[in-house]
């Protein structure tokens, strides 16, 4: 076949035919004269993430295929697992193989574990590395948990969701009260007074199931009265907010105040009942104003700061983020840094398209909307606070936890009994 071809080509165009087979699988790039012979191979990365159902509808894709334009070399292939799947598969399986990733999206909750297996390759040489020229790199820092004090930073952080209180206005009124609570003792008044006129007050998801349902439903009552989990890396379960968080959520599932079954539901779930009317309020991440806008409209309901043991400190609001890292197993680091800080610089549109406040890391508000100013307003005013960065062993502290709640919501146990409980067996727990 190719002596044909060559037989019927002019000398000169023989020698350039040749020239690109012998070329041709080695992957290069040569200009003869005014002509260009193209052969390069691109790289393919793979990025695993959950993030593709979670922003607006081909968002992703769009950024990747940006940043392909502006990198012909490098093609992104997009792999795509749930939430779920990604635990299942880097935390239960057999293996924690990452061999077919380049790039991977992160939950800091993961951190330790993916650092202690030798998962991710340290950030620090691209970030010095980038910040010696004029482009600097904003990093918050995303450290391992190291008792020796050891740090490195494994991740870039993309964008931040607040958890703020939300209220239907419709059934406020109705019992008599045109603002949502302030304080901690308003809440109760409110939820007390709402048992005629709501079937289920305040709505709690705590199944295992959700990974974010400890996150929003408890802790952000502990940092919302000043309670801080684990200062230092150590448990601080017993300290005077801590007990009293306790002692509040404890009112209110025995006092019948918590819709039925909070053990067994998830996110969804509690959404749902919030959008029918079935409870009146709950703590939720501000993405969830996108669904509940699309379902009940954008005057139906309001968010406020979820209210703490009084009005004389600024709120506290638990923050979720996704961050980003690159797999150890990559054979393309460098491009796969390039991808990163494109998506770094490119954080104001996936905020806005993951309907995210705080959103990115520079400040800039992304979403528009009463709502939305809203959220950014209070967060503004209040402190944004993120515990477990790199603690190990997180999916163990969160069964303690849920274990001791439910002995003391279903079975009677005092509040300074959980309290020992849950601070003993994470001291026992923790390295």
């Amino acid at each position: 076949m190719i002596s044909k071809l060559l037989k019927n080509l002019a000398v000169v165009d023989r020698l350039l035919f040749i020239l690109v087979l012998i070329l041709l699988p080695l992957g290069f790039l040569i200009r003869i004269g005014t002509k260009t012979i193209i052969a390069a191979q691109a790289q393919t990365l793979v990025f695993t993430q959950w993030w593709q159902d979670e922003l607006e509808k081909d968002s992703l894709k769009r950024l990747v295929g940006e940043f392909e334009k502006n990198n012909p070399g490098i093609v992104i292939k997009l792999t795509h697992l749930s939430y779920q799947e990604m635990e299942e598969r880097f935390f239960k399986g057999n293996s924690r193989d990452i061999s077919g990733s380049d790039i991977l999206a992160l939950d800091l909750r993961w951190l330790y574990e993916f650092t202690q297996q030798g998962m991710l390759k340290p950030l620090d040489p691209y970030i010095e590395k980038t910040n010696t020229g004029e482009t600097r790199v904003f990093v918050p820092g995303l450290p391992s948990y190291n008792p020796q004090g050891a740090e490195a930073v494994w991740a870039l952080p993309m964008v931040s969701f607040m958890v703020p209180l939300f209220y239907n206005v419709e059934l406020l009124q109705a019992a008599g009260f045109d603002r949502p609570p302030k304080t901690r003792a308003d809440f109760l008044h409110y939820v007390r007074t709402m048992t005629t006129s709501s079937t289920g007050p305040f709505g709690m998801a705590l199944s295992p199931q959700d990974p974010d349902s400890l996150y929003v439903d408890v802790y952000s009552w502990f940092w919302a009265a000043g309670g801080v989990m684990l200062p230092g890396g150590k448990p601080a379960f017993t300290s005077p907010p801590m007990l009293e968080t306790l002692d509040f959520l404890t009112t209110l599932y025995r006092e019948g105040l918590v819709s039925p079954d909070p053990f067994l539901k998830i996110r969804e779930q509690k959404l749902q009942e919030f959008s029918q009317g079935k409870i009146a309020m709950m703590l939720a991440s501000v993405q969830d104003i996108h669904t509940l806008t699309q379902q009940m409209g954008d005057t139906r309901f309001g968010i406020t700061t979820v209210p703490g043991l009084d009005t004389g400190k600024k709120p506290v609001f638990g923050l979720t983020s996704w961050y980003i890292g690159i797999s150890r197993s990559s054979e393309h680091p460098d491009q796969a840094w390039d991808f990163i800080t494109f998506l770094a610089e490119q954080s104001s549109l996936l905020a806005a398209a993951s309907h995210a406040v705080p959103g990115n890391w520079s400040g800039t508000r992304s979403l528009k909307g009463d709502l939305y100013t809203k959220a950014y307003d209070m967060y503004e005013g209040g402190d944004g606070i993120q515990e477990f960065i790199g603690i190990p062993h997180i999916h163990s502290l969160e069964a303690i936890v849920r274990e001791e709640l439910y002995t003391m919501f279903t079975q009677g146990q005092d509040t300074a009994t959980t309290a020992a409980a849950i601070q003993s067996r994470w001291e026992a727990t923790l390295p």
